[in-house]
């Protein structure tokens, strides 16, 4: 590769944009502008059904299961007071049971102490009756037999009060969300959200106050998930904002220095999420942060570049256009490649199989492209404005600034210690990738998001008390022929099920037919506890449900389906860990199975969902970086035109993925959906300034014939970019550590170690790899005997 001939070619560029920069302007503010009018109308995705892609296995079995019993979703209520039995509080909690029933546009069914089918035996059978009478005694003794009441059946108690009586449960049950092209025809609001707001509007109610409500449920927490990044994230951001402009003023000393990084990585960011609104696709809150991040460290990384090369040629000379011309000149070629192979180090995320990780691919390499554009286009025509000025004799006569000699001299130690320095990084090396093998993968909502978050602090707080859960999924029996459901044998199996499940760790409880079915037998047998099992009569299952929907019974409804061919098992749990979920998932499905070897057994709601995404996470994200060092080792092949220079070229890169992977491992931070964007987004990074070091060190290497003084050149040119964007992105990360989401704080920590180990990589590897393998062929003699005299 010519490197010569490469810069010829954007030497005429930049004599085209310098010629054009009025055309080049309005273009870039006409295209910024569209963009900004698509931002109102981007979309955020809050169900975890929107995780997957259509036709997703998970996603087709879980709509199978909607089909048959609606909605897995729902909304939990916990309820708090000294007394749930006073006229009060029971008052209190039949007006919120009612205007949560009435005022949810997808409520379909309420089950809370003052709505719920309490059966009765009669001299004719049974009936179902309330247990809290339309209207509410005030004596003690009426008060006192309502409490006896509900805890003379304890499957029932267990479910909506706390043996104390402090605490009550309310359950709503949604009705199936419609698709997206019928919602989108009245509301500009999902369902899911639509609900949440609704819930807490409910909630908040200052008449509801004497009885403490706090909600739960997937609608609900995707609400205060939203509401929480969309805040946090502007407060991060307009940090780190603030923070880019003092570094990058100390770095840069100049205005357009600093304004120039904030209005690419805007104008790319504007550009981005107005494409995405105006093309309609849904973002996960939790990833929006990412393209956004990554586009300030890119515009951060390439104006650098390009502003002090431009700065010390304008310095040398005093001649603003030929300095811009010389800067486009130098550093197109390398910010141009750079571009191309982060965007293809990015775009392996399209490999996993999840929309929110294929969104975080697709948007930040198009705001690495957007920012390229910008950076090559951008930003020279508006450095073309403002006068000349007389030279800096003394930095003329010196040949750079402090900062470039300073680098210099780093360069002479590097080379002079190279036996050293590769012992040293082979040591740091094995023991990061011993660190690598202690990475696990799992999502625990405490340890990646954190108790300083107020909804996660409140949803494990409802978690911990004697009746709240955290989710829940369910476990789906279908027989081959109809009427097997009901079947004595079959109900005594599912019984078995059940008590194997609430044996596991994560396990609250569960719910299923078998608690109407037992219910209904005590209750036709005098209430005798002996008689809260399942009958061994056929018939008589089939005769006690027909009574239960002559009563007016319909919660059966929601656990075996009309056929009888189908049975539902819903599991709440108390805590979540991905990996323990995965595991007890795998247990649940294996011992059902053994207990129904006919029929077909299948895990749908959350927590299967979120465990096949972590899966997905997992193994797409050794693909991810597996695929990115290849494409990149490719494309350092083919542009240097030797497979020699591109595998040596790659060696430093890996430096950065191991310092994570290690950092990781031995702080037990662990692997999932946030900490999986950091290995590819810092590899991204990193081989930029790997590729400004090389390309610049081959032009020089073609210049003098001599590695030594090519390395030195190198270390006085790039070597001061690299330190001060290193600095710069560094700083913009450390922002993010003030956060109280943990996954926040993990994102930043591991970034600036991803590209403090870049960056010491590029200074201190690859300057010896250079000089041991000779990359750009042999050194001519007389060069060397020159340098050395």
């Amino acid at each position: 590769m010519n490197i010569q001939k490469i810069n010829n070619w954007f030497e005429k560029r930049a004599d085209g944009i310098i010629k054009n920069r009025w055309l080049i302007i309005v273009t870039s503010i006409v295209l910024v502008g569209i963009a900004f009018m698509g931002l109102p109308k981007v979309e955020m995705e809050s169900s975890w059904d929107g995780y997957f892609l259509e036709g997703d296995p998970m996603l087709v079995k879980t709509d199978e299961f909607k089909e048959i019993f609606g909605n897995d979703e729902f909304v939990a209520i916990l309820t708090e007071c000294d007394n749930t039995f006073s006229k009060e509080s029971l008052e209190l909690i039949r007006e919120l049971s009612n205007e949560l029933m009435d005022s949810l546009a997808y409520a379909e069914k309420i089950t809370s102490l003052t709505d719920i089918e309490f059966m009765t035996g009669t001299e004719y059978g049974m009936q179902i009756e309330q247990i809290v009478p339309d209207v509410i005694p005030s004596d003690p003794a009426l008060l006192d037999s309502i409490r006896q009441k509900v805890y003379s059946k304890p499957n029932i108690a267990r479910k909506l009060v706390s043996k104390d009586g402090r605490l009550s449960w309310i359950l709503l049950k949604l009705r199936t969300f419609p698709k997206d092209s019928v919602w989108k025809q009245t509301s500009n609001i999902g369902p899911d959200m639509l609900t949440g707001q609704q819930t807490e509007h409910i909630i908040s109610k200052e008449k509801y106050s004497a009885i403490s409500p706090r909600a739960t449920g997937m609608p609900y927490l995707s609400t205060k998930k939203q509401h929480f990044f969309a805040k946090e994230m502007g407060r991060v951001m307009g940090l780190a904002i603030l923070l880019a402009i003092v570094v990058l003023a100390f770095a840069t000393k100049s205005i357009r220095g600093v304004l120039f990084p904030l209005l690419t990585s805007i104008a790319a960011v504007v550009m981005l999420y107005g494409l995405t609104g105006h093309i309609g696709y849904k973002i996960d809150s939790s990833m929006t942060s990412i393209p956004v991040i990554l586009a300030f460290a890119i515009a951060i990384a390439y104006n650098i570049h390009l502003f002090s090369y431009f700065k010390k040629q304008f310095t040398f000379h005093g001649k603003r256009k030929v300095a811009v011309k010389e800067a486009v000149t130098e550093l197109g070629w390398p910010i141009l490649f750079s571009a191309l192979t982060t965007m293809s180090a990015l775009l392996t995320f399209l490999v996993i199989p999840m929309k929110p990780l294929r969104f975080v691919g697709i948007g930040t390499a198009s705001c690495v492209l957007f920012t390229l554009l910008m950076v090559l286009f951008l930003v020279p025509a508006l450095l073309s404005f403002g006068k000349d000025k007389e030279p800096h004799p003394v930095i003329r006569q010196k040949g750079g600034c402090w900062l470039d000699r300073q680098m210099s001299k780093l360069g002479d130690f590097v080379l002079g210690h190279s036996k050293s320095i590769i012992v040293i990084s082979v040591l740091v090396a094995v023991f990061l990738a011993i660190g690598m093998t202690k990475v696990e993968s799992a999502f625990d909502i405490e340890k990646t998001m954190g108790r300083k978050i107020p909804y996660v602090n409140n949803l494990l707080e409802i978690c911990e008390t004697e009746l709240g859960s955290l989710y829940s999924y369910d476990v789906l029996i279908e027989f081959k022929d109809n009427d097997e459901a009901k079947k004595p044998e079959n109900l005594k199996k599912l019984e078995e099920a059940s008590a194997f499940v609430e044996s596991l760790e994560l396990t609250k409880r569960t719910t299923s037919i078998l608690d109407i079915i037992k219910d209904l037998s005590q209750t036709l047998n005098e209430n005798n506890d002996a008689y809260y099992a399942i009958p061994d009569n056929e018939n008589q299952v089939a005769q006690m449900l027909l009574l239960y929907e002559n009563a007016g019974g319909t919660e059966s409804e929601y656990w075996i389906d009309y056929d009888y061919k189908r049975l539902r098992l819903m599991v709440e749990l108390k805590s979540y860990n991905s990996g323990t979920a995965e595991k007890e998932l795998a247990q649940v499905t294996t011992e059902v199975q053994n207990l129904f070897p006919n029929a077909s057994i299948t895990s749908v709601g959350s927590i299967p969902q979120f465990t096949t995404m972590m899966q997905y996470v997992v193994d797409g994200q050794l693909q991810s970086f597996a695929l990115a060092l290849i494409i990149i080792a490719i494309l350092l092949m083919v542009v240097f035109g030797s497979a020699r220079i591109g595998l040596i070229g790659l060696i430093p890169n890996i430096a950065p993925a191991l310092a994570v992977g290690g950092v990781m491992g031995w702080l037990g931070i662990p692997l999932d959906m946030m900490t999986a964007t950091i290995i590819p987004m810092i590899l991204g990074l990193a081989v930029d300034d790997t590729i400004h070091f090389i390309n610049h060190g081959h032009l020089e290497f073609s210049r003098s014939s001599n590695y030594k003084d090519a390395i030195n050149k190198s270390f006085r040119v790039v070597g001061v970019a690299l330190v001060l964007s290193t600095i710069t992105i560094s700083a913009n990360f450390l922002v993010y550590t003030t956060s109280v989401a943990l996954s926040f704080v993990n994102l930043g920590m591991l970034a600036i170690v991803g590209m403090v180990a870049a960056l010491l990589a590029d200074l201190f590897i690859t300057p010896v790899l250079f000089q041991w393998f000779k990359i750009f062929g042999r050194e001519n003699k007389e060069t060397v005997n020159n340098t050395i005299c």
